[in-house]
């Protein structure tokens, strides 16, 4: 595949994706790592493509904005370019459906009365329906012909469809209205020339009233074949005799007396041509007669036949589906081909035919069939019946001519002696399928395999693919929705390669996929989807499902002979979780690979791999259950239930993909809670009865076996077996019912009670949360239980509570099984009804009635007054009408009116014959369905004489001493309409009607219309007879409605011309007459432009305000329009005001700042116009090329004043402001209005740069405080810009008297200023005096403890240097993983991994076609010419910022690790072109591989990740582990603060304490987590580490041979200091001992509490700790067991006691310190013995210190990385070897001999990419924790490396940085082990 079709292929797929990319970052699971390729494509996309959507079949789609429908479809067999012609638009599509090229074909003013040119008639707008579009490659023409101009026709270039090659405008060609057919084809004619053939259906007019053809209609002829020679007679016929012949390449209706062109439509189906033959398809009745049904035919003639005399017509049959729909021509596949006797390939005809409605009618119903006909069988019958003419059996074509035929001897099929032959044997063939309630629309066939593929498009937008299997049998094995509703088009066209069809319906264009194959994710899906372009592609690495020709590497498995895999059984079949046992799993048809066998179980979201091992005999495999461990752990978020069903599949080991799967269960159980549950299961579980506990293994955990109930399928042997053998309570009633407040004594049944066992019961009672137990009592029988008599009660207010119950047994209260529970039901009848109505409404089983108290009871609640319910038939008193609506009905009555209120009958006869409106009875039987009783009634009016109004009165039962009369008054009305705003709309619809009148709110249904005559009729339609023009009935929706106005909206209407409103108020109809509404033609807009005089093109600024000028007509018909300009994705509108019907002014709308984003050049925008439903001026800039696009321009800047002050002298007549101003259609004058003061100035010029106004000749008012008026440039009449003050020059220099008292007023506060100042000198003196002293004390101080600390820090190098112990790993070193470690060091901010992840889709019927896309993507990621074209795409984007190359990379390499041969030829070849790169121009090579700037770049450390790990584990892990534990004993030696992080022992200067502080060294004995033991663990501490630092080490010591991830946390424990038996003290970092300055605490040390050497201290777990809750000293793992401390006793010599202001001050948020207080940062205390900072460089000397303690770990580590490479048999050396070789091999390439620079990019690829990061980051190889003093230390150790691999000689001074200073003498020796 070229690099075009693989980008074409990759980029249109990610466009239209199937996924919402929040569903494709939840999916990932991957190879090695545990996760798969697909997971990472689902990674990438997710960075890149988060919107992508549609089919997985449909590849890309193409719409049109502008709505224009769809006609014609045409693609280019060389190229795969696609034309489409539409009405009004031809466009031209790349073969991913972007437009190339579009050229406008209407609307354009036209007639049918006359030519193209000059008319007399009137000439509308008409639309121009494509009617031909063929591709002419020989000589690069587009032929498009059209319905507009009487038909013609027009070559343009296949290269630019704008461009016009030859046009006819004398020659009619197409049917010329929308819905007459054409069906033309390319052909060779008489004497070998090329020639277009054409079908043309006469089209009908209304022309003057009547039904009638064009009077051009001659010149169309029914069949042509039409000259496609370069001449002048381009589109003319072929061959034409001379007159006065009437003869040639064409064939006319018959002329005479009748009309047949009227009376006899013939429809064109499909045309094609075949050896010299040409054949076209048609419907057309059977006779001339009318009422004849209709049929197929097919036609034949020469294409020498200059005089078409061999025009021959033959009925085409299809059983008794007589409607042909569309049809194809195409092969055959080798099976099905021989089959028909024909060679494989062979061509054949397909249609499909439908069934007619009636017998004499042409309209087709959904029930369909396809046909297959031989065309040798077609060809035959032809020639049959030219034989049976010659012998005088036979008559001609009627529609042509009248003729019966003769004997005679000539032979010639083209030239007979018999013209227009019409055949009388029938073409006849059986369906090969049948489909009932399916419209077929369109019909395409290709082969593949042998096998006859099908493509069958509906009437529902529906593509059928169907595989025939021979001549009368087929199946349908897809269906893919394309455009729903929408119909198919007949044009189906494959690309050129046949992977591809172009669907098209009315509106969108589809490039769908012919295969799914890429959706199938098993073996059994792809085989059983019978696919005939797909298989099971089988390899090592990657199976799939794939046609035939993307399997290049593997087996391909083809449907029709194969089988897939297939799991038989599985031994054993389920399994309690805590068992692991080994499976055997028989497997039929089983692949054999090189590969090991692995399974897989899915639990969760994770998947648990296990070995699997092939048995002998190859068909069965054998693997364990994971562990149970890590089973468990996976599963606790599932176990809630009792059993866990998985999936379980066998793969090959490194491949993601299931050869087979199966369902496995792990069950529990004792996760089941009754006996019922626990028997009631297929796992052999047991029921406990003495515990009340299902187990699988009752030797173990039940006590009294003998009573033990075993499930059916158990293997324990016992007498009690089944559910029906549980201790259990048997319901004696269905419901049980009591009322809140009373009394109820239950009795229940049981049975299976052992009363050895059971000796004693209770019955509980769960009422509302309060558990309510009584005593209970087995009866004599042994069948029932008595509960003694309970209150049922409870507070909410709420009609019914649920109250469980349940009887229990024994000291343990265990609980009878209950297979249906038993609740009693609690009400509170009060609390369901509040009115009587709804009371005697209850269901008779609550007892509720209604009590005199106003309240429903039950009768024994009632205290006082009588009660009654509904058995006694009582009425409820007072029945009310709360509200009714509507409030008004028109005369005619029949307005549904709804009452509302409370008591209004029982049931329905209560009140059905007792409703009247105002007087009037109102009926409500009809409405029976809707009343609600005792509160709802519906029913409608009655029809009353004149105007009236009244009370709505309901009866309740006819009694008048219940009646409900209504508060308001009801009323019958008269409307009245009176007028409409506007009375003109267009025909589109959309017009805000208003209608103005009285009374119009009446009635409950409200419906406008508008009755319009119309003055013209679209053309017939071939297939029905027409009808006589009647009035047309248009509805306008009502949006708004009160008692005198009335809004609508208008539809769309069939014709212009007048139109009466007419208004229906239920059954009163009332017409608007005297006040036509006007449908009107839809506005036209023909220009736009800036200025009425020059014209220029439209733009705006984004503060809009530029005036915008509309040319066209119609334009005052719409209301309201609007100026539409699309910037992004959104619309910005303004208003518009039509001066005319002509013309419109627009101001241009306004753009917030974020979205104007503007560049160096204006953006050209599309634009259009928002004019009610006229949406084909929606888009009018990309519909109409010549209005040209809305330029937006920066908004123009406007200058301040430059003068001092800003203020500007004015002298001169104008005034001159200077402005940047880009904007060219910014020059309107009145678009700039500058301010002075409070008047304007007139302006009188705008040029680019200045603006020139003639200001007020009098100095105007100020709007501020000002002296002078300010200037105001208002830009578009929005934006504003005071750019100064304006003074005008006068002569008047004296200062006023408010000047001078100014001037001593503040010459006086002058001289008060000096004194003051001169005072304060004064002080100040003094106090330096003071504070001079002050400082020679603190500079003394700091002398002497200068010399203390260098004295101190020469003896402590000397002499107490304490080395690190060798033997660090002890315990051994806690390496990651391999998934692990490489996860970190490719994701390394990451705390949830992406690649890890599983699907999580809210709608699981999507998870299919989600696989789907992710294996496409995955496919497209092995094809090494996309990913490079995909890399360098991305990387020129600069939009792909730094982070997502980094990203992309890491995703890209994990999804390329499971095959590192195509890994490294990717990293390979991305390398070269980087180098490439880096040598052009005037770049430097030596800063290649430096910085992460391009995707290689990341995946170079990637590669050597994956690589290098047995390196890691076997040689440099070990040196550097010691490192980073002796790193940690070396800082542990000396005090470190617990807030800063900083320690007196560092490598690193910014991590250095820098303060003198007192402590030493202790031992306490810690006792570990199992206490009980007594056994304690010494650790060294100092006495001023704080209690969490005591933990920690403690915590270190006791889990130095666990992982870090795995260790408990300081903040889960206290710690306890012991002291005796009972002494017990706990310790805290901040308690009521704690020191407290202000807003400071410091934390507590071990000082503070005088904790002395070897004092015991405990680590106890806290209550709320998990720790607490997971962690047992007891062996048993599954049982829960927490610590519980004892109670805390504080020695007596540490108890104090809290004062009132401490423990206000620990309640506030106060801050804390350790051992350096931050406010002394800065400033030295004056108290020496409490501070100890000093200069930072007197502590360098620790820094030296802790470098000769670490000398020789991090040597020992340098030595190990440098001469690792001596080790031959490790085989780690080959891939710095073969990258280090291409490196040397690129530098020869590019002819580079420096050296140097070549050791630069080894140094830059390998030190500074991969070991400085590993060792920067210890914590991606090793699970240990790295804290930030660690962080420093390695980061000096990591920069060292670096330097020690280069070149370059560093010359270091006493400025150079400490951390080279420290290691400046090692440097040299490890440039040495570099250079060797």
């Amino acid at each position: 595949m070229t690099i075009w079709r693989a980008w074409e292929e990759s980029s249109c797929w990610l466009q239209t994706s199937v996924l919402p990319t929040t569903e494709l970052c939840t999916m990932t699971h991957a190879k090695k790592f545990g996760f798969n390729s697909l997971g990472v494509a689902c990674a990438l996309l997710l960075c890149l493509f988060p919107s992508c959507h549609s089919d997985d079949q449909i590849v890309t789609e193409f719409r049109d904005d502008g709505a224009h429908l769809f006609n014609n479809i045409e693609v280019n067999p060389s190229n795969g370019i696609v034309y489409v012609g539409a009405v009004n638009k031809v466009y031209k599509l790349n073969p991913n459906l972007l437009t190339w090229n579009a050229v406008i074909t209407g609307p354009f003013p036209d007639s049918i009365k006359c030519l193209q040119g000059e008319c007399k008639y009137e000439k509308p707008l008409t639309d121009n329906f494509n009617k031909i579009l063929l591709v002419d490659e020989d000589r690069d023409w587009l032929i498009v012909c059209g319905s507009i101009f009487q038909g013609v026709c027009e070559v343009k270039d296949l290269n630019n469809v704008s461009r016009i090659v030859r046009k006819q405008d004398s020659q009619f060609v197409a049917a010329s209205n929308a819905t007459a057919s054409t069906v033309g084809f390319l052909s060779k004619g008489p004497y070998q020339q090329a020639v277009l053939v054409v079908g043309t259906t006469v089209a009908t007019h209304v022309i003057d009233g009547r039904i009638d053809v064009s009077q051009y209609w001659g010149k169309i002829p029914a069949v042509s074949s039409r000259t496609l020679n370069d001449t002048a007679s381009i589109f003319d016929f072929a061959v034409k005799s001379p007159p006065p012949s009437d003869k040639g390449t064409f064939v006319h209706f018959q002329r005479g007396g009748t009309r047949y062109e009227l009376t006899y439509p013939i429809e064109y189906i499909y045309g094609f041509t075949d050896n010299d033959f040409n054949y076209l398809l048609t419907i057309q009745r059977q006779s001339l007669e009318v009422g004849t049904p209709y049929i197929s035919k097919i036609v034949r003639f020469c294409q020498s036949d200059v005089e078409f005399n061999s025009f021959t017509e033959m009925q085409l049959n299809c059983g008794d589906y007589p409607l042909l729909q569309a049809a194809s021509v195409g092969p055959l596949g080798k099976e099905l081909a021989a089959k028909y006797s024909m060679s494989a390939n062979a061509k054949v005809l397909l249609g499909v035919f439908a069934k007619s409605s009636s017998s004499h009618s042409g309209i087709p119903v959904s029930d369909a069939a396809l046909c297959i006909f031989k065309i040798y069988d077609i060809d035959k019958t032809f020639n049959q019946s030219h034989q049976q003419c010659n012998e005088g059996y036979g008559s001609s074509i009627s529609w042509i001519s009248s003729l019966n035929c003769y004997k005679s001897v000539s032979d010639s099929l083209c030239k007979p002696d018999f013209a227009y032959l019409n055949g009388t044997v029938p073409i006849s063939s059986s369906p090969t399928a049948t489909f009932t309630d399916t419209f077929l629309t369109a019909v395409a066939v290709n082969s593949i395999h042998n096998d006859t593929v099908v493509f069958l498009g509906t009437r529902n937008g529906t593509i059928m693919k169907l595989n025939i299997n021979s001549p009368t049998s087929a199946y349908v094995y897809d269906e893919v929705v394309v455009d729903a509703g929408s119909p198919v088009n007949s044009d189906l066209n494959f690309d050129p390669e046949q992977q591809h069809l172009y669907v098209m319906t009315e509106y969108k264009l589809s490039k769908l996929r012919v295969q799914s194959c890429y959706g199938h994710v098993t073996c059994s899906e792809c085989l059983g989807a019978r696919d005939a372009y797909c298989g099971w592609c089988f390899t090592d690495n990657n199976s799939r499902c794939s046609m035939q020709g993307e399997c290049l590497a593997g087996d391909w498995v083809y449907y029709r002979n194969s089988y897939c895999a297939a799991i038989d059984r599985v031994e054993p079949q389920h399994l309690q979780v805590t068992q692991k046992k080994t499976l055997k799993i028989y497997v039929s048809n089983l692949p054999a690979v090189e590969r090991a066998f692995i399974c897989v179980f899915d639990v969760g979201l994770r998947h648990l791999e296990t070995v699997a091992v092939k048995q002998e005999g190859g068909s069965v495999i054998s693997c364990s259950t994971p562990d149970t461990d890590r089973l468990i752990a996976t599963l606790v978020p599932s176990l809630e239930e009792e059993f866990y069903t998985t999936k379980l599949a066998v793969r090959v080991s490194g491949n993601d993909v299931d050869i087979v799967s199966t369902n496995f269960t792990f069950f529990d159980c004792s996760r089941y809670r009754s006996c019922y549950g626990c028997m009631e299961n297929n796992f052999g579980c047991t029921w406990c009865t003495s515990t009340g506990r299902c187990t699988h293994n009752p030797d173990q955990y039940c006590e009294d076996r003998a009573d033990n109930v075993h499930s059916a399928s158990s293997v324990s042997v016992g007498q009690h077996r089944g559910s029906l053998d549980c201790p259990m309570i048997i319901q004696t009633s269905a419901e049980i019912l009591v009322a809140s407040g009373e009394y109820l004594q239950l009795l229940v049944g049981v049975r299976n009670l052992l009363p050895a066992l059971m000796t004693s019961y209770d019955c509980q009672f769960n009422i509302d949360g309060i558990i309510t137990e009584t005593d209970a009592y087995l009866n004599e029988s042994a069948e029932t239980i008595s509960c003694e008599s309970a209150l049922f009660q409870y507070s909410r207010k709420v009609d019914i509570v649920k109250a469980p119950f349940a009887v229990v047994w024994g000291i343990k209260k265990l609980p009878l099984d209950d297979k249906n529970p038993v609740d009693v039901t609690v009400y509170k009848c009060s609390e369901m009804a509040a009115l009587c109505g709804g009371c005697l409404l209850l269901d008779p089983k609550y007892h509720c009635g209604w009590c005199d108290d106003g309240t429903c009871n039950t009768q024994k609640q009632c205290l006082s007054g009588p009660w009654f319910d509904s058995i006694n038939g009582t009425i409820c008193a007072n029945p009310v009408i709360t509200n009714f609506s509507p409030t008004s009905s028109p005369l005619e009555g029949e307005t549904v009116i709804t009452i509302e209120g409370s008591n209004l009958g029982i049931s329905f006869d209560d009140i059905s014959p007792y409703v009247t409106v105002a007087e009037q009875p109102c009926n409500c039987s009809a409405y029976r369905d809707l009343y609600v009783p005792a509160s709802r009634i519906v029913c409608s009016t009655s029809r009353v004489r004149s105007i009236t109004s009244g009370d709505i009165v309901v009866l309740v039962r006819g009694d008048s001493r219940y009646v409900a009369t209504s508060t308001e008054i009801f009323s019958y009305v008269d409307p009245q309409l009176e007028g409409i705003y506007p009375t003109v709309g267009p025909q589109s619809g959309g017009t805000k009607l208003t209608i103005a009148g009285q009374y119009l709110d009446a009635g409950s249904s409200v419906k406008v219309f508008i009755i319009s005559q119309p003055k013209d009729t679209a053309g017939s339609d071939s297939r029905v007879e027409k009808r006589q023009a009647t009035a047309v009935e248009q509805s306008c929706s009502v949006v708004y409605q009160n008692s005198s106005h009335l809004i609508c909206l208008t539809s769309e209407a069939k014709g212009t011309g007048s139109a009466i409103v007419q208004v229906k108020f239920d059954k009163a109809v009332k017409n608007l007459l005297g006040i036509p509404f006007e449908y009107k033609q839809d506005p036209y807009i023909n220009s736009t432009a800036s200025s009425l005089e020059n014209g220029k093109g439209i733009g705006g600024i984004p503060s809009g305000g530029l005036k915008v000028y509309v040319q066209g007509y119609n334009l005052d018909i719409i209301l309201s329009p609007k100026l539409r300009v699309i910037l992004g994705n959104r619309d910005y509108k303004s208003d518009c005001v039509c001066l005319n019907s002509t013309l419109m002014v627009c101001d241009s709308p306004q753009f917030p700042a974020a979205a104007a984003v503007l560049g160096e050049r204006p953006q050209a925008l599309e634009y259009g116009f928002i004019m009610d439903n006229v949406f084909s001026l929606l888009n009018a800039s990309s519909q109409q090329e010549a209005l040209g696009k809305f330029t937006l321009y920066p908004d123009p800047v406007v200058h301040s004043f430059s003068e001092v002050g800003q203020i500007k002298k004015y002298k001169t007549d104008y005034l001159a402001i200077s402005i940047d101003n880009q904007c060219e259609v910014c020059n309107q004058e009145d678009f700039f209005k500058v301010w002075i003061g409070q008047e304007p100035c007139n302006v009188s010029s705008v040029a680019a740069t200045l603006i020139n106004c003639i200001p007020p000749a009098v100095q105007p008012g100020r709007d501020t405080k000002e002296q002078y008026p300010d200037v105001t440039v208002v830009v578009g009449g929005v934006r504003k810009y005071v750019i100064g003050y304006l003074q005008y020059d006068t002569e008047d220099l004296l200062l006023p008297i408010w000047a001078i008292i100014l001037i001593v007023t503040v010459g006086v506060l002058l001289i008060l200023v000096i004194i003051i100042v001169v005072v304060k000198y004064c002080m100040n003196m003094s106090e330096s005096e003071k504070e001079a002293k002050t400082m020679r004390q603190r500079f003394d101080w700091i002398e002497m403890q200068v010399a203390a600390e260098c004295k101190d820090a020469f003896a402590e190098l000397q002499t107490d240097v304490t080395f690190p112990s060798e033997d660090v790993s002890g315990f051994g070193i806690l390496f990651h993983d391999y998934k692990n470690y490489a996860l970190k060091v490719l994701f390394p901010n990451e705390l949830n991994y992406a690649v890890l992840g599983d699907i999580e889709v809210e709608d699981e019927t999507r998870r299919p076609v989600i696989n789907k896309a992710l294996s496409q993507f995955s496919q497209l990621i092995d094809n090494k010419t996309f990913l490079l074209l995909f890399v360098r795409t991305l990387e020129s984007d600069k939009y792909f910022t730094m982070k997502d190359r980094n990203v992309f990379a890491s995703y890209l390499m994990v999804a390329l690790q499971g095959n590192m041969e195509y890994c490294t030829d990717i990293l390979k070849t991305l390398l070269a072109d980087l180098i490439e790169k880096s040598m052009q121009g005037n770049g430097n090579p030596k800063v290649l591989l430096r910085r992460t700037e391009s995707v290689a770049e990341k995946m170079l450390p990637a590669w050597f990740t994956f690589l290098l790990y047995p390196l890691l584990k076997d040689h440099v892990g070990q040196p550097l582990y010691k490192l980073c534990v002796a790193i940690q004993q070396v800082i542990d030696l000396g005090p470190m603060d617990a807030i800063t992080g900083e320690a007196k022992y560092s490598l690193s200067e910014e991590k250095l304490i820098r303060v003198q502080i007192d402590y030493k060294s202790i031992t306490v004995n810690v006792l570990g987590l199992c206490q009980s033991s007594g056994k304690s663990v010494p650790v060294r501490v100092l006495d001023c580490d704080t209690i969490s630092q005591v933990k920690a080490k403690a915590l270190n010591t006791l889990f130095c041979w666990t992982p870090y991830s795995t260790r408990p946390h300081p903040q889960d424990f206290e710690l306890e200091w012991r002291s005796g038996m009972h002494g017990r003290l706990t310790l805290q970092d901040v308690d009521r001992i704690t020191e407290v300055d202000g807003e400071w605490k410091r934390l507590n040390m071990l000082r503070d509490y005088k904790v002395q050497d070897g004092a015991m201290l405990a680590l106890v777990p806290k209550q709320s700790s998990l720790f607490n809750l997971s962690h047992s000293c007891t062996p048993n793992k599954y049982e829960n067991s927490s610590l519980k401390p004892s109670p805390p006793h504080s020695p007596s010599s540490l108890s104090s006691s809290i004062t009132t202001e401490q423990q206000s001050l620990l309640e506030t948020g106060a801050k804390h310190w350790h051992l350096v207080k931050p406010t002394d940062s800065d400033v030295i205390s004056e108290q020496p013995d409490r501070s100890g900072k000093l200069v930072r460089e007197v502590y360098l000397n620790r820094l030296l210190y802790t470098k000769r303690a670490l000398h020789s770990f991090v040597g020992d580590l340098f030595q190990v990385i440098f001469n690792y490479e001596l080790d031959q048999n490790t085989g780690v050396l080959l891939p710095i070897k073969y990258m280090f070789d291409f490196l040397d091999d690129q530098a020869l390439h590019h002819e580079i001999v420096d050296p140097e620079v070549v050791h630069t990019w080894k140094s830059n690829s390998l030190p500074l990419r991969f070991w400085v990061n590993l060792i920067k980051n210890p914590e991606f190889l090793f699970d240990v924790n790295k804290s930030n003093i660690i962080d420093s230390c390695l980061s000096v150790v990591a920069q060292n490396f670096m330097d020690s691999c280069s070149t370059s000689e560093n010359k270091l001074t006493k400025d150079s940085p400490v951390s080279k200073l420290l290691y400046a003498k090692d440097i040299p020796q490890y440039k040495k082990l570099v250079t060797e």
